[in-house]
């Protein structure tokens, strides 16, 4: 996609997001704008931060009247501050986007300057959010639900974060834009001093960073790690008193264990994580869900559901033979789902009419699609619930054994939309689009909760790379067993 084409729609889709004028199309288009194109990612903090720029220098001006003027009263409520206040949007408008790499169209310029306006807050006392004219300064850009910890300092969206200065609150999400193009999630309890663009340090709380390519380096110390990204997204557990927890959503971090100089940097790609215990050792994080890690920042939908059916995912892989993880979505199976942790690929209908009903809104796991050529492994699955297991299977490879004993072919297929970092292959969007191959659906009803122990795809002895095979890992998704009554 050229830039200006990317800049545009990036644009015009992050402004509807802004205004809560977007549907669910758009919204769609947008997250996976910016999970596939790390650029995607750099223009939509830009517009964020451009938009947040251009709204101080309104309130100043609305906060500020003319000399002459200010001596009446009447005129604080003129209907001509809002023309002021336009006059110098439209002027700090005009040098802004001039000054980006390439330009916006002019459909997209009244488009920023409308959504703009509309969806700034009411204003505010220009002190309340003083800019850092540094530029070393982080910005609060949401607040949710949170109860700051007595004698903390309280932080409002918008405000502004200095070095130096610390968050601490009980419960809630606060969401940090910080001037480098870093963006940080951080969920309570918590306890996070904000060091400097580079690093942050975090005594306690679930933190999730998603680093664009100029904020690369940035760190997020603890007590028992650094955490330092080389182009990612990652997330963090920090129990204070116990340990630390990483995993790595997409791109890699180098991870130091503090105090232990036996223990090299460990590099972490995407779709590993490792737990760090106040001892300094590392130990493998099998299951990763959303009630123990939080996401990366990024445009969200509605909140996971409650009443998970997958409680936990394991293997028969020695600990520290890797470092892989599974991913758990609960009720995230949809169109244009990732499929596995270690690759783009994603789930779909295989035509127009969409994924099998039955599926949608089922938990599901993001295997790693490297197992594909491992004859031994076997995947455990911990069911919290009754529930109706399914196995969707690679249809280029016959059923295994195991599939055929204990599971039955529903007849239903989905489709595997391929993605890959090292080729230009895009995925497309929707049910239908980019299908490169199909799947069989498999069911397995167990009666209580429990769990159930899959086998391998196959038994074939590969000696070439997982790459090179063309087959995929199976999927796994579980929704609650409905019982006829």
């Amino acid at each position: 996609m050229e830039d200006s084409v990317l800049i545009n729609e990036v644009l015009e889709l992050t402004l509807a997001y802004q205004q809560a004028d977007v549907t669910a199309e758009e919204l769609a288009r947008l997250e996976r704008l910016l999970s596939d194109n790390p650029q995607a990612i750099t223009w939509y903090l830009r517009v964020v931060e451009d938009t947040l720029t251009l709204r101080d220098s309104v309130e100043a001006q609305r906060s500020q009247p003319p000399a002459e003027e200010a001596c009446d009263a009447s005129l604080s409520a003129d209907p001509a501050a809002d023309d002021r206040a336009q006059n110098v949007f439209l002027a700090s408008a005009a040098r802004i986007w001039h000054s980006w790499a390439v330009p916006v169209t002019a459909a997209c310029m009244l488009i920023a300057v409308v959504g703009a306006l509309s969806w700034w807050p009411s204003p505010r006392s220009v002190a309340r959010a003083k800019a850092d004219s540094t530029g070393r300064s982080a910005r609060v850009v949401n607040v949710s639900n949170v109860q700051w910890s007595v004698g903390a300092k309280e932080y409002d969206e918008w405000s502004f974060v200095a070095p130096g200065e610390s968050l601490k609150f009980e419960r809630g999400l606060v969401n940090l834009f910080l001037a480098n193009g870093a963006e940080l999630l951080i969920e309570g309890p918590a306890d996070v001093d904000f060091v400097s663009l580079k690093k942050v340090f975090a005594r306690k709380g679930k933190l999730a960073a998603r680093v664009s390519p100029s904020a690369i380096g940035f760190s997020i110390e603890t007590p028992h790690a650094n955490v330092i990204d080389r182009g990612t997204s990652f997330g963090l557990s920090v129990a204070e008193d116990s340990r630390t927890d990483v995993v790595v959503y997409e791109g890699m971090v180098d991870l130091d264990v503090l105090g232990d100089a036996s223990h090299e940097h460990r590099r972490l790609e995407r779709g590993e994580a490792l737990s760090v215990n106040r001892q300094g050792q590392l130990s493998r994080i099998t299951t990763v869900e959303s009630s123990e890690f939080l996401e990366p920042p990024q445009v969200r939908a509605a909140g996971n559901p409650a009443g998970r059916v997958i409680a936990a995912v394991s293997d028969n892989a020695r600990s520290m033979d890797t470092s892989k993880y599974y991913r758990v979505i609960p009720g995230g199976f949809r169109e244009d789902c990732r499929a596995y942790v270690d690759r783009l690929h994603e789930w779909n209908g295989v035509d127009a009419r969409g994924l099998p009903p039955f599926l949608v809104g089922g938990d599901y796991v993001m295997t790693f699609n490297d197992d594909k050529v491992t004859p031994e492994i076997q995947i455990a699955v911990s069911l919290s619930q009754p529930a109706s297991l399914y196995v969707i299977v690679d249809d280029r490879v016959p059923p295994p054994e195991w599939l055929k004993r204990d599971f039955v072919d529903t007849h239903w297929d989905v489709g595997s939309d391929d993605g890959w970092e090292d080729r230009i292959v895009a995925t497309g969007l929707g049910p239908g689009e980019s299908i490169d191959h199909a799947c069989s659906v498999w069911r397995h009803d167990v009666s209580e909760p429990s769990t159930v122990v899959l086998g391998a795809l196959s038994q074939e002895k590969l000696t070439v790379p997982a790459t090179a095979v063309k087959r995929s890992m199976y999927g796994v998704v579980a929704t609650p067993l409905r019982v006829d009554e």
